[in-house]
């Protein structure tokens, strides 16, 4: 009987195990900001809530994350002549399988890192995150694109 319990708690703890997946990425986000409040803080910066409506893209077609829509909002500070400074903020990300990831982000001038919140089938108890970099898409009415990385465990 001990040995029976031994090998369905063994056969068990590999099932948990065996389904989760460790992942690790790269590719493009794309965006369109819509700022919708300015205000001059203090010390002479700006914060700027912003709505950001774009997609992401992945080197490896096959990821989980690849061409998903995402809407991400927050605050970025710039400076007087516009320069990013910092920010932080939330995203929510819904892939082809209509399942919802939830993202939380945070830069520093044009880089930052950024991590999974959780959300809805496969992304329900994904653990991870990674960091991003502004790339050479920025357009004079505002639209920009950002490289990104990461590694993450989907369970």
């Amino acid at each position: 009987m001990k040995r029976l319990i031994v090998a369905v708690v063994l056969v068990c703890i590999g099932g948990v195990a065996a389904s989760a997946a460790e992942m690790s990425g790269s590719g493009q986000n794309m965006f369109v900001p819509k700022i919708l409040e300015s205000f001059q803080l203090p010390n002479g910066t700006m914060a700027n809530r912003t709505l950001l409506n774009g997609f992401m893209t992945s080197d490896d077609p096959a990821s989980p994350l690849a061409l998903t829509s995402m809407t991400c909002s927050g605050v970025t500070i710039v400076d007087k002549e516009g320069a990013r400074l910092s920010g932080g903020g939330t995203c929510d990300s819904v892939d082809k399988d209509g399942d919802v990831a939830f993202l939380w982000w945070k830069s520093k001038g044009t880089a930052g890192k950024w991590g999974f919140l959780g959300g809805t089938g496969k992304w329900e108890d994904v653990e991870g995150g990674g960091t991003y970099e502004l790339n050479a898409y920025v357009w004079a009415d505002g639209r920009f694109g950002n490289n990104w990385k990461g590694t993450w465990t989907m369970k």
